[in-house]
């Protein structure tokens, strides 16, 4: 209680710094995110349902910002740099799909700037060729009706719809990429987010962690060690009773961050996410409470602190992808408790290392018990 009396101020900062950092980091790159867009230009000749379609389709890409524009404005936009590419949709672009046609439908202008043209390029390709292959399609199913005289025929419409809802719900194309000779294991509509919210949540309540537990290191310190030679309690009790009340009271806020850290970021948290929170919160209160006792400069503690934190926010594969890591050492996976946590798994190894190291620590004689 003296010690809370005279670093509250402290503790306090610490507790809420995963909550506060790790919603400031997230928003920050949400709007990193929007400013971040390619400005593409598009010119509508003629307004139609498949050409409202592709711009509906472009619209949706995150990378991109579509800017509507008649052609002038857009290529003098392009020419002060401020569209990385323009592209033009033909008067008849419509009907040219409809004949199950594909040329003469869109012109392409860039500058010596436009970085994104290409890839832009083939993304609208491939939609065009979506709607190109949909119209034969349809031409196909028709002849076949015609040519087998069923009693029933779908017109060209029917048969589009069909085509567009087979794809959305059937993952038409699927590829792995591995190394030569190394077989892989894939999971059929797995989908990598480029960051993982939990994941910045957890580098920082590590940090957090670590910068808590240095009360140890303020107890361990000469001048004040010395008072547990007149006291009928051992440091080490002391240390273990102090560390219960720290993962204790560090797991409740804790908990109450993630749940505003859900409800503000649209972030869903399942019932197996508060089994492994629970369980990272202990490994990681165990990790910082026997790392402290490795070290007798607080320098020197903070700085490996933040080393050890970084690499084991790289390993977890959080904001760094490691996939072509564990192709050649699967155990990679082990060695950062914030996997489990992502994983929504029991840290088992971390759990067994860690209890045996604290079993033997608190086993261990204590010199300076009176």
């Amino acid at each position: 209680m003296i010690r809370l009396k005279k670093d509250w101020k402290n503790l306090t900062f610490w507790l809420v710094f995963p909550f506060l950092f790790t919603l400031l980091t997230v928003k920050f790159i949400g709007v990193w995110g929007e400013d971040s867009k390619i400005p593409v230009g598009l010119v509508v000749g003629k307004e139609s349902g498949l050409s409202s379609q592709l711009i509906d389709q472009l619209k949706e890409v995150s990378y991109i910002d579509v800017i509507l524009l008649n052609e002038r404005e857009a290529i003098n936009e392009l020419e002060k740099h401020e569209l990385d590419s323009v592209f033009v949709l033909h008067d008849r672009y419509e009907k040219i799909i409809m004949d199950g046609k594909r040329s003469q439908l869109i012109e392409a202008y860039s500058s010596n700037r436009s970085y994104a043209y290409f890839a832009v390029k083939e993304l609208i390709t491939s939609y065009v060729q979506d709607d190109v292959s949909r119209m034969k399609a349809a031409y196909e199913v028709k002849d076949l009706f015609r040519e087998y005289s069923a009693d029933e025929e779908w017109n060209w419409q029917e048969v589009v719809q069909a085509s567009i809802e087979k794809q959305e719900s059937r993952q038409l194309l699927g590829t792995s990429f591995s190394y030569q000779n190394q077989p892989i294991q894939t999971t059929e509509g797995e989908v990598l987010p480029i960051f993982h919210t939990w994941g910045i949540w957890a580098f920082f309540s590590l940090i957090s962690t670590f910068f808590i537990f240095d009360w140890v290191l303020k107890e361990k310190r000469q001048e004040l060690h010395i008072r547990w030679l007149f006291t009928s309690t051992s440091f080490k009790r002391f240390a273990f009773t102090s560390f219960v009340f720290y993962t204790v009271g560090k797991m409740i806020i804790d908990g109450g961050s993630l749940l505003l850290l859900s409800n503000l970021l649209n972030e869903p948290i399942s019932l197996p996410f508060w089994k492994s929170f629970l369980l990272f919160e202990l490994v990681i209160n165990l990790l910082a409470f026997l790392f402290v006792n490795l070290f007798k400069q607080s320098l020197m503690y903070y700085v490996g602190s933040f080393g050890l934190a970084l690499v084991f926010m790289i390993l977890s594969g959080a904001i760094i992808p490691i996939d072509g890591l564990k192709n050649y050492w699967s155990w990679v996976e082990y060695l950062s408790p914030i996997t489990s946590l992502l994983t929504e798994q029991i840290p088992y190894v971390w759990l067994v290392v860690l209890l045996g190291w604290f079993f033997i620590w608190y086993m261990k004689g204590d010199k300076l018990h009176a």
